[in-house]
């Protein structure tokens, strides 16, 4: 329930998808993104919340054994957004739901890439 002085939660779109932290390193990351690139962070929600499997430069699933991820006991297709130069955001694409789970974000190449 919102009260005085709370901020007011944007309507739910049902075009859109709905985005959420896979677990609390995810979270974290996802904060400090916001925190250090504000406006690459944003660009990158816009994207990934209106077309989740978009492809081009920035956007596209990841390969290999990083290409799904298990969530909620399920095996979720995982994808790659790229919001700087260095800064990659991987997210799971849950049709049944229609969430997108963060299962990273950082300002820089994940370790397990390197």
């Amino acid at each position: 329930m919102t009260r005085r002085g709370d901020r007011v939660p944007r309507p739910a779109d049902p075009d859109k998808w709905d985005l959420f932290a896979a677990d609390n390193p995810a979270g974290e990351g996802w904060d400090s993104l916001c925190r250090s690139h504000p406006s690459a962070a944003r660009a990158a929600f816009d994207a990934i919340q209106r077309d989740p499997r978009h492809r081009n430069q920035r956007q596209h699933p990841l390969k290999g054994s990083l290409g799904t991820r298990s969530i909620g006991g399920r095996p979720l297709p995982q994808w790659q957004y790229e919001a700087t130069g260095g800064g990659r955001i991987w997210y799971c694409i849950d049709d049944d739901r229609h969430r997108i789970w963060i299962t990273h974000a950082g300002a820089a190449h994940p370790k397990v890439t390197e």
